[in-house]
């Protein structure tokens, strides 16, 4: 089973979509961007110290760096989890992926999806003082 680094760097480039009506109309938007890990650790690498953001102000993010509507959702999360697993790896392999992911927040709140669930993306926060 791959690491969460290596899946990070398997991980497709960026794109551009025009949506089709239908999808369009689901999503309230013509134009999807698809971030790249990259683009998503990019962001989050952005948040200052002290502060967070929501998955909705990180997709706004996106869409306006990829020139687009929207940002889509799947992959924003999915390489936001991708990025906090792949944070101790980071430390030890590869400190470039090594993001302050304990910054964003899903639906503004922490998520008990990534390493050490709620309490451990807490403690992270309260080190920066929040």
């Amino acid at each position: 089973m791959p690491t969460f680094l290596e899946k990070l760097k398997a991980a497709p480039d960026a794109s551009f979509h025009v949506l089709d009506p239908v999808k369009a109309e689901r999503m309230k938007a013509k134009t999807l961007f698809i971030p790249s890990p990259k683009e998503v650790a990019t962001v989050i690498a952005t948040i200052p110290e002290g502060q967070t953001r929501t998955i909705v102000e990180m997709r706004q993010e996106l869409a306006w760096l990829g020139n687009a509507q929207t940002a889509c959702p799947a992959k924003t999360i999915a390489y936001w989890k991708w990025l906090a697993h792949a944070y101790d790896e980071a430390l030890v392999h590869a400190p470039h992926f090594a993001v302050p992911w304990w910054r964003v927040l899903k639906d503004g709140k922490p998520s008990r999806h990534l390493p050490g669930g709620v309490e451990g993306q807490l403690a992270l926060l309260a080190r920066e003082k929040l």
